[in-house]
């Protein structure tokens, strides 16, 4: 029984040193989910108590440097002049009312998806200001299904990003779906994207991201833009940079240690050199303000997704509104800015003249290289001839072809060229240019055999190392 027990201990040991020293594994992760990129190895030397609570967006130099381009690249919010005698006459403001979420429950965990939360609230407030509609909608949709626009589960992301995601699925779809409720709050990503119902649904039929101008104006005035978009009644995404870990734990601590009513200076970390190995970025919803008379007690509303503590019940946190909007992070000598403000263009549609959402079938596991065929069909409701777009999701696509009657079934072909999960996208539009919701079929080429017989290959090499001692 002992030798039997020696031996076990020895191969766990032999086994467990595959790891390199110097990392833990977080949350009892396995080998196959760490080459599925669904979680990372963490440095000892970093671990620390912002890893175990609060998942932040840690992008390397480039992605910090292209987030800023799509930043400067999209449209300027629209300020509207006629709200500028009743923005002066308010000093206290709040759109927190027109947004349906449970504290508790707006909670990211350990997922770096930040970005995905005020966004999120954004169209949501927008669908009630729009359509009366009061609904919490799914984070998880987009968490899930991110791959579609080449962002990760639990990835760090921005706007452009977020637009482009429901730019491509043209629906949002509530939080009371089936597995569309948060569930990834431990980053276990275990959710595919084919487990969530997309019924009932909220059609989109534009959204675009939207920057509040805050840079190189007056503070008076940056002031006022962004007081000039709540008092529109639309949700302002706020996200900043903590360049290094000293700055990423002073803003834990302030959230996890301070209370509610007190008020957080963000820019004392103007002109800090960007560290890739330790900075971290993070988005938050802006829901108001107080602007009394004076200075001192001025600050924004914002609305975190770290859940609650035992001092903010409502997840709630103010940030000092007389804050450096021109603050910048050095990164390879050069500046970028730290804030920025930013809103959403969204509209809602149920245009009852389109077609339905294809219908496509076909096979759902495929070979290499190997010719497929699928059939597609739509009925339009009101009898029109149809033409569809067809992407492949593998930079293939196949654009509006037709016309064809209506409920004619449609065949066509293709084949990939590597081994992946590709999710086709087909939208049916009429002669009329009235164009129906993109309907979905996910593709499989598999590589989880190849994967698994080099697992076991390597196990079985390390046990013929072991045997003779094994004997013995």
């Amino acid at each position: 029984m002992k030798k039997k027990l020696v031996v076990c201990i020895i191969i766990s040991l032999f086994l467990i040193s595959y790891i390199p020293s110097g990392y833990a594994l977080i949350n009892n992760q396995s080998i196959d989910q760490m080459e599925r990129g669904q979680y990372k190895l963490v440095d000892k030397n970093t671990f620390s108590k912002q890893n175990l609570e609060h998942g932040l967006m840690r992008p390397d130099g480039n992605t910090l440097k292209e987030w800023k381009e799509d930043y400067f690249k999209a449209e300027k919010a629209y300020i509207n002049p006629k709200l500028a005698n009743n923005i002066i006459a308010t000093s206290s403001y709040s759109i927190l009312d027109l947004l349906n979420y449970v504290p508790s429950e707006r909670n990211q965990g350990w997922c770096g998806n930040c970005w995905a939360w005020p966004a999120t609230s954004v169209v949501e407030i927008a669908l009630n200001v729009q359509e009366g509609i009061y609904e919490r909608l799914s984070v998880q949709y987009i968490n899930s299904c991110g791959s579609q626009v080449g962002v990760g589960c639990c990835d760090g992301g921005n706007l452009d990003i977020f637009c482009r995601f429901y730019r491509k699925t043209d629906i949002t779809i509530p939080w009371s779906n089936t597995n569309a409720d948060w569930q990834d709050n431990r980053a276990q990503c275990d959710t595919s994207c084919d487990s969530i119902s997309t019924t009932p649904y909220y059609p989109i039929s534009s959204i675009y991201a939207r920057t509040i101008e805050t840079h190189e104006i007056s503070e008076e005035q940056a002031i006022s833009n962004i007081k000039n978009i709540l008092h529109q009644q639309k949700g302002v995404y706020f996200s900043f940079i903590l360049p290094d870990d000293e700055y990423l734990t002073h803003f834990n601590d302030f959230w996890s240690d301070q209370k509610e009513e007190d008020v957080y200076n963000i820019d004392w970390a103007c002109g800090k050199e960007y560290i890739e190995d330790e900075g971290a970025g993070h988005a938050v919803l802006c829901v108001g303000y107080n602007d009394e008379e004076g200075i001192e007690n001025d600050y924004w509303i914002m609305l975190n997704s770290w859940g609650i503590t035992s001092d903010r019940s409502t997840g709630l946190f103010r940030m000092n509104m007389h804050m450096d909007y021109d603050c910048t992070i050095v990164y390879q000598n050069h500046d970028y800015y730290s804030f920025d403000f930013e809103t959403l263009n969204v509209t809602f549609t149920s245009d009852d003249g389109a077609p339905n959402p294809p219908e496509i079938q076909g096979p759902s596991s495929v070979k290499k290289d190997e010719s497929n065929t699928y059939q597609i069909t739509t009925i339009d409701v009101q009898n029109d001839e149809v033409f569809y777009k067809i992407d492949w999701d593998d930079g293939t696509v196949d654009g509006w072809i037709g016309p064809y009657l209506s409920g004619e079934t449609i065949e066509v072909n293709h084949s990939w060229a590597k081994k992946d999960t590709y999710v086709i996208h087909v939208k049916a539009k009429d002669i009329n240019e009235d164009e129906s919701l993109w309907s979905t079929f996910e593709v499989s080429l598999s590589k989880r055999k190849d994967m698994d017989f080099t697992w076991i290959q390597w196990l079985f090499q390390r046990i013929n190392i072991l045997f003779p001692f094994i004997v013995k």
